[in-house]
């Protein structure tokens, strides 16, 4: 990635650049670190967004070596990923620095309705990760997304990705296809009605594709390097 930020030409100020810390880093020497680590490796003065990846171990002191870091100058800002609204509180209750972000999974069969309420009261955005259903051929073929798509001449992706607009959700659908990117991009000349809204929250099934427990993750991360 740091070599190609060099590579692109485009200014630094013009690039928005997020990356995390992995819960094997976690702590605050550790943390502290990998920070610096990060910063050495993509060869750059400072990172826009660093997020916390899971609420797993020691998170509480990661979180104070981000915050030095933002004193420092290294880091624009910081946010959280995964978290769920108890740990989202347990971090608000000793913060000096309020995450601007929750990156957690989030599309239309799982709204994560309650979280996106809490944390909108904390003035938290939420960021969803497989924002149009890591590709599930079921949601991409839901019948009602695909009769509101057909009511503005749009494909489902454009409605889902609209729809995460419409709540309040940032959604950067992955993608290295131009025309898709194009595609995603195309959703600011229409709008839908409280009534498709409200179809489309009908679908919430209020769960995830990625449902693996604390315990288990706990384990895998200790083989990620």
């Amino acid at each position: 990635m740091g070599e190609a930020i060099k590579e692109s030409g485009i200014p630094r100020e013009e690039i928005f650049l997020t990356t995390k810390i992995w819960p094997n880093n976690y702590g605050y020497e550790k943390a502290k670190r990998a920070i610096q680590a990060s910063l050495d490796t993509l060869g750059v003065d400072y990172i826009d967004l660093m997020l916390l990846h899971q609420q797993l171990e020691d998170y509480i002191g990661a979180w104070k070596a981000l915050e030095e870091a933002v004193g420092e100058g290294k880091i624009r800002s910081i946010g959280i990923s995964n978290f769920k609204i108890n740990t989202v509180q347990k971090l608000l209750d000793v913060a000096k620095i309020k995450p601007v972000v929750d990156q957690v999974e989030c599309h239309p069969y799982f709204q994560q309705n309650e979280l996106r309420a809490f944390l909108k009261k904390n003035d938290i955005l939420l960021e969803a990760w497989y924002p149009i259903g890591h590709g599930d051929k079921k949601m991409l073929g839901d019948p009602v997304l695909a009769e509101i798509a057909t009511a503005h001449g749009k494909s489902i992706v454009q409605v889902i990705l609209r729809w995460h607009m419409q709540v309040g959700n940032i959604a950067i659908p992955k993608s290295t296809n131009p025309a898709h990117i194009k595609s995603n991009l195309e959703i600011f000349d229409f709008a839908l009605s409280e009534e498709e809204m409200k179809k489309i929250g009908a679908l919430d099934k209020n769960r995830g594709y990625y449902n693996l427990p604390d315990w288990v993750q706990r384990i895998l991360f200790k083989f990620i390097k």
